[in-house]
């Protein structure tokens, strides 16, 4: 009987179950926390102060007219500066390139007796009245003389510009000849339409050592 009676024992018959303890370690249930008194709610986030943008400058037309004749202007004046400067530029490797160049030639053709060819590098003022077999017959009395030339050089600072006539002071070693002698060659610009070129418009008396030279070997 009183194994049935357990069976029949309903949950309000049961003992009641401890309680469970709280989740702080304490019988006691945590409390919310109260806004103090006065403190005003805030319905919505405080705002973020912003950066005011920049406005942009507004350019007045008188102004920015004068400014594109500014910038005219100076474009202007470098483009002039510019151009006085090529020209000079241009000018001095004319006259530095060109007689050099002519000369150079004209000495080159000497040193290998190449008679013909020096005569081409002559101007109207020597061909009037030389003709190039008298040329040819006066290099080749100097180079038995004292011997063909064996090097030529020119003098620092020698060169000078006047009145479009370019001249140049080279040192000439000739192969019979202890010592150089200097020759002084003087060019210019042919005018003939078809030929600018430098020419050689005087070497002096001769193309020789001069009146001071030693007694001719031959």
């Amino acid at each position: 009987m009183q194994g049935r009676q357990g069976r029949d024992e309903g949950p309000m018959d049961r003992p009641s179950e401890p309680g469970l303890p709280s989740l702080n370690g304490t019988s006691k249930q945590r409390a919310i926390p109260q806004r103090p008194p006065g403190m005003a709610r805030l319905e919505t986030p405080p705002e973020v102060p912003r950066v005011p943008r920049p406005q942009r400058e507004q350019i007045v037309p008188g102004k920015l007219r004068s400014r594109l004749l500014i910038l005219c202007a100076v474009l202007a004046s470098a483009a002039v500066i510019a151009g006085v400067v090529g020209y000079f530029v241009g000018l001095g490797l004319t006259n530095s390139s060109g007689p050099g160049t002519a000369t150079s030639d004209f000495l080159l053709a000497l040193s290998n007796t190449d008679y013909k060819q020096a005569y081409t590098d002559l101007g109207p003022a020597i061909t009037i009245s030389t003709t190039q077999q008298q040329f040819a017959t006066q290099a080749e009395a100097l180079d038995r003389c004292y011997g063909p030339v064996k090097s030529y050089s020119e003098v620092a600072n020698s060169a000078t510009n006047q009145d479009n006539i370019q001249s140049y002071t080279y040192a000439i070693t000739r192969s019979k000849l202890s010592q150089p002698y200097t020759l002084r060659i003087r060019l210019q610009q042919s005018s003939q339409p078809d030929d600018s070129k430098w020419k050689v418009i005087d070497y002096g008396s001769s193309l020789g050592p001069g009146q001071h030279a030693p007694a001719c070997s031959k």
